[in-house]
């Protein structure tokens, strides 16, 4: 990760190499299935998991949940806690509304 770095930038940048990863992911399954499949979207997921480890993310559940800490912060919580303590059920459907 770059130093000084942000983490709602950090988040950010992984959030793009998502949307890198289910762009090329959706262009390889519009072709008719084929036995090798699997093996053209090993390196799509291998490319997205070096893409993220890049921003500081050790796994892709690591980055979710900070893409989930990021996006309750935007709706105006202090973090996880504070949403399940306070959040009434608008602020859950704002919250499933949100990037994913």
């Amino acid at each position: 990760m770059a130093p000084g770095i942000n983490f709602s930038d950090k988040v950010e940048l992984g959030r793009r190499a998502v949307n890198a990863y289910r762009a090329a992911h959706a262009q390889l399954h519009t072709k008719t299935w084929y036995p090798q499949i699997h093996d053209d979207h090993t390196p799509l997921l291998e490319r997205l998991k070096d893409d993220l480890k890049a921003q500081g993310f050790n796994s892709l559940d690591e980055f979710w949940d900070a893409s989930d800490d990021l996006n309750i912060k935007e709706i105006g919580f202090i973090d996880r806690d504070d949403f399940e303590a306070l959040a009434t059920e608008a602020d859950r459907i704002i919250l499933n509304k949100r990037w994913r």
